[in-house]
């Protein structure tokens, strides 16, 4: 191809026709970013400070590139061009990049498959092509942030749009010197970055002038030794040979080393070693009686008890492997998750077997005295590493729920990496349901090593107060729960005079950590370790983690031992450190897949091409990337799968149920700022059947899962490809909270003082309720007789009432009495008497038998509460 007459002499040219003109102008808009270099600080002011930095080609690169250009019949621009074409969208993630050259902007396509004849030969065509619908003096749509490139001098200074300007210089040419020069905005870059970003275009270009790569996907943007560095920071400390058997066979053997140590304790009950095994025994044979055989899955339905961690060693010692199901769910989810699983049996506690499907699938209870305390125990059965130990369920893009299988070396691995980064024998207090997958970490992390399992209640795990007499009461040195339920521990603790201090360390994951968060535990218990842990289910709990011993800036950290980290683009290459990528999992913890759904888990359990052989590795969908310290830094998901109160979940699934709704033609769900609840934004004729919809989302979908708020639409904004444009209902959702919370202060600052409780009257009691329930779910007035939960309430932000409720009436209810009396009506009578007993204020300190039964009648109810107007 003939280099174009206009790029030989750098003259713009008259556009062809205005029309073609809007057609280039809006292509160069729609290619255009902000980040063009997929990194750098705040926009800079116009006429900032500028610096230089330059990086020499050898004269072997210089010599190749002009080759390049004569064979191809360009010029060096061109070739010069193409690199970084090549190179600005390997680190931006798009498939096209806007440059400038010749003061012109230019459209760069960049195609993996072509060859890099084809790419010149592209590059060439585009940059004629933007030359000639340039016109002289013309306003034309220069990008707000342009990289240029030069084949000459970088300029001497920054002007216009340009933010960094990169030339191909020959400093001799009769020796054929040359360098890469850079001239960029100190207060956007650094320069550590800009000389990055040359030794990568220099990468790039001596694949594209060495004649022997095959396509543009092949060519190199990292050299060897910077690929190996990256490999480095992601690959876990190895793990001991020692320590990898089955995690309820280790049990065992501690249990005849130390038989009389503590176990497990909950509320007055506890088991020691001994007890426990032998009653995990009896589980067992059960089991085996009942029909399970090595292979099955049994799945676990139980309350918060020391029998739900006996049933689950039943279960493994039974060779099956276990399911846990949360009694939270509505009815149909348990089904639904009992069908798919294809259990053999289940084991369950108190009255939760009435919730088991039947007939035919055989119970067993595992809190009954007889099974408890005598019988034959079952020897445990001999398990391979690849036997699945449990099968756990999440949220599916579709609202069918999937189940990830774990395998006994996974989870044995999994568990000796936590043994490894907490060494000891640690007091942990359990507070993650069953069926959530970090109860995996607390159950196996401490029973394996010895340590005591201390299980909150029904009546405590969601209660602060509660969980700060836990800690107390047995000397708690570790737990893990979400961040806002951290937060909530630390307010209580900060109220009452009780902060935590005993607490060696605090684990935080399944929501962002915010650094908000980490400079108040810092400053409140300055001696504790706080550990932000990140993984996914199908990597077995965990595969990065961060020990902070200050406040500092928030990361994920780096892998945990026997995992591998790797931050790649879409094709699967390692993306340099400061560069978005998708975070893929590889090493010991990556779990066997999706249960019955080989599509799925191809899809996303994929070949390690890094490890080699048969190791795979998991695509996370999450975005990531690599910092300066070799951390990883969180920067949120791919596709729409979000976090709420720590529990993952699909918005597809939440749409799919929204559309299934009588009357509902559309529907998009939006998670709030701090990622604790939902909000549907639907299209439907009719707006008044929204409650009825909402019932119907509580029979089809995990708590988390349900919308809080439902809105109707008569049409959603769309973007400019014509798709629902979720970023602006995300921004009319903090609009409106904050107007919220705008005309809350005014109202609070003409508020009257709260009278004291003895002389609260009716009506003051009920407008006062109902300004604690404006204020935590950020809305102006809800009906006196509308449920908490169908009002947008979750298990959180009750925690949050209790403290509003404490402000506005100078009553605080317990957590359990807020559940039972879950109406303003209701409420109100709870602040006129005073607050109420509460249900564990009520409870006698040996009355274990009538505890339990309050416990289950609260958990009726409040299963009643999230299933509502439903029944």
């Amino acid at each position: 191809m003939s280099t174009p007459s206009a790029v030989r002499a750098g003259q713009p040219q008259a556009p062809r026709s205005t029309e073609e003109f809007r057609q280039w102008a809006d292509e160069v808009r729609a290619a255009a970013t902000d980040r063009p270099l997929g990194i750098g600080g705040d926009r800079p002011a116009p006429g900032g400070r500028s610096a230089v930095v330059r990086l020499p080609l050898d004269t072997a690169l210089r010599a190749a590139v002009g080759r390049t250009a004569r064979e191809h019949r360009v010029t060096p621009l061109t070739v010069g061009l193409a690199a970084l074409a090549v190179t600005l969208t390997r680190r931006t993630g798009t498939d096209r990049a806007v440059a400038g050259a010749l003061r012109v902007p230019v459209v760069l396509p960049v195609r993996d498959g072509a060859a890099p004849a084809e790419l010149l030969a592209d590059t060439d065509r585009a940059l004629e092509r933007s030359i000639s619908l340039w016109a002289d003096g013309a306003d034309g749509p220069l990008p707000d942030h342009l990289v240029e490139f030069r084949h000459g001098a970088a300029p001497a200074a920054l002007s216009g749009a340009l933010e960094i300007s990169v030339a191909l210089w020959d400093t001799d040419q009769r020796a054929g010197a040359a360098e890469l020069v850079a001239r960029y905005s100190e207060d956007r870059y650094s320069a550590s970055g800009v000389l990055r970003l040359l030794g990568q275009l220099r990468t790039v270009l001596r694949g594209l002038s060495g004649g022997r790569v095959p396509s543009v996907g092949a060519l190199p943007l990292l050299e060897e030794a910077e690929q190996q560095e990256l490999l480095a920071l992601g690959r876990g400390a190895a793990l001991p040979a020692e320590g990898r058997e089955p995690v309820h066979e280790r049990v065992s053997a501690l249990a005849r080393t130390e038989p009389g140590r503590t176990a497990v304790v909950c509320g007055d009950d506890r088991a020691d070693r001994a007890e426990l095994d032998a009653w995990a025994g009896r589980i067992a044979a059960r089991l085996a009686a009942s029909g399970v055989r090595p292979g099955d899955r049994v799945a676990v339905l139980a309350d918060r008890s020391v029998a739900m961690v006996a049933a689950v060693l039943g279960a493994l010692r039974a060779g099956a492997a276990y399911v846990p199901v949360d009694p939270a769910h509505p009815d149909a989810r348990i089904h639904a998750v009992l069908a798919d699983a294809g259990v053999t049996a289940v084991v369950v506690t108190g009255e939760l077997g009435q919730r088991v499907p039947g007939p035919g699938l055989p119970v067993v209870a595992a809190d009954e005295r007889a099974l408890r305390e005598e019988g034959e125990v079952l020897p445990a059965v001999a398990t391979r590493p690849e036997d699945p130990a449990y099968l756990i369920y999440t949220s599916g893009s579709t609202g069918t729920p999937k189940g990830v299988v774990v395998e006994h070396a996974q989870l044995a691995a999994s568990t000796l990496a936590r043994r490894e980064v907490y060494p000891g024998r640690p007091v942990f207090l359990l507070l993650s349901p069953l069926a959530f997958d970090s109860s995996v970490a607390g159950l196996w992390g401490t029973l394996t090593a010895g340590g005591q399992l201390v299980v909150a209640g029904p009546g405590e795990y969601r209660d602060p107060e509660a969980l700060l007499g836990l800690i107390e009461r047995h000397a708690v040195t570790h737990l893990l729960c979400v961040p806002s339920l951290y937060d909530a521990i630390l307010t209580a603790g900060e109220r009452l005079g009780r902060l935590p201090a005993g607490l060696t360390t605090v684990i935080t994951a399944g929501e962002v950590l915010a650094e908000d968060l980490l400079r108040r535990h810092a400053g409140l218990l300055g001696a504790t370790a706080l550990v932000n842990e990140y993984g996914p289910t199908e990597a077995t709990v965990w595969a990065s983690y961060r020990r902070f011993e200050a406040a500092g800036p928030v990361d994920i950290g780096g892998p945990v031992p026997g995992a591998l980290l790797y931050v790649l683009d879409r094709a699967g290459r390692l993306v340099p450190p400061g560069i978005t990528g998708e975070l893929h999992i590889g090493g010991t913890g990556v779990s066997r897949g999706y249960f019955g759904q080989p599509e799925a888990t191809a899809k996303s359990f994929v070949p390690d091409p890094y490890a080699g052989g048969e190791a795979r590795m998991y695509r996370t969908g999450d975005l990531v990337r690599w910092t300066t310290a070799g951390t990883l830094e969180f920067l949120g998901r791919r596709d729409n799968q979000v976090k709420i109160r720590g529990h993952r979940v699909e918005l597809g699934a939440v749409e799919s149920a929204l559309r299934s709704c009588p009357g509902v033609r559309d529907a998009v769900a939006v998670p709030d700022a701090a990622g604790t609840r939902l909000t549907g934004f639907v299209v439907t004729d009719d707006p008044a059947a929204l409650p009825s919809v909402r019932e119907r989302l509580v029979q089809l979908l995990p708590a988390a899962a349900v919308p809080a708020r439902l809105r109707a639409m008569d049409a959603f904004p769309v973007t400019v490809n014509g798709k629902a444009d979720r970023a602006a209902l995300a921004a009319l959702l903090e609009q409106e909270a904050d107007t919220e919370r705008a005309a809350r202060a005014a109202q609070a600052a003409q508020a009257q003082p709260v009278a004291a409780p003895e002389t609260a009257g009716g009506g003051d009691a009920v407008a006062q309720v109902s300004a604690a329930w404006a204020e935590v779910l950020e809305v102006s007035s809800v009906p006196s007789d509308v449920n908490f939960f169908d009002a947008g309430g979750h298990s959180l932000l009750v925690i949050r009432l209790q403290e509003a409720l404490g402000r506005h009436t100078g009553v605080r209810p317990s957590v359990v009495e807020l559940f039972r009396c879950s109406t303003i009506d209701a409420q109100a009578e709870l602040v006129r008497a005073g607050g109420g007993a509460g249900a564990d204020a009520a409870a006698p300190a040996d009355g274990r038998a009538e505890r339990a039964r309050r416990e289950r009648a609260a958990r009726a109810r409040q299963r009643r509460t999230l299933q509502g107007a439903a029944r």
